[in-house]
């Protein structure tokens, strides 16, 4: 312990750590659990999706179309989701306040509309659930559905998360 001998060194070593700038982009409370749940939600929808658009592919005459018109909606949402997701990593990334204040700004009115997608492609889904005949067609539609009110309930805190930002 040689430096606790020497005050002054101590005192030069404080003097320069506060001359470092200060970090920005810092997490904050919640930021990488959200990210993770997004993560592994894609992960799942991706699987789901495939499995969807295989069936489509299969199938033909009104099936068909009613296959590739939920894979479709399903891409459509899930991109709103992943935009948020950007949106996330870019407001965790960014290195001045100012760009952090804009990233959070953004990603709280984006996941606001990523909720109304949501809600549309999870009412749809209901629907559609009293309509399927096809078993692994309506396995699939319920998984979706499941993964969708999943990621509904992450966007919904960083769509209200997001408000207690300042610049």
């Amino acid at each position: 312990m040689l430096w606790a001998c020497r005050p002054s060194f101590v005192l030069t070593m404080f003097a320069w750590a506060c001359c470092l700038p200060i970090a920005q982009g810092v997490e904050r409370f919640g930021d990488a659990e959200n990210a993770s749940e997004l993560q592994q939600r894609a992960i799942s929808v991706t699987a789901v999706q495939r499995g969807l658009l295989s069936l489509a592919e299969a199938a033909s005459g009104e099936e068909g179309f009613n296959l590739y018109r939920t894979y479709d909606e399903s891409m459509g949402t899930w991109l709103q989701v992943e935009f948020v997701r950007t949106l996330l990593d870019l407001s965790i990334a960014a290195t001045s306040a100012s760009d952090e204040h804009k990233f959070r700004t953004d990603l709280r009115d984006h996941a606001r509309f990523a909720l109304w997608e949501l809600d549309q492609n999870i009412g749809h889904l209901s629907e559609s659930i009293a309509e399927v005949e096809q078993w692994e067609h309506l396995r699939l539609i319920r998984v979706l559905r499941s993964l969708l009110m999943s990621a509904r309930t992450t966007v919904g805190r960083l769509s209200t998360a997001q408000s207690e930002t300042g610049p």
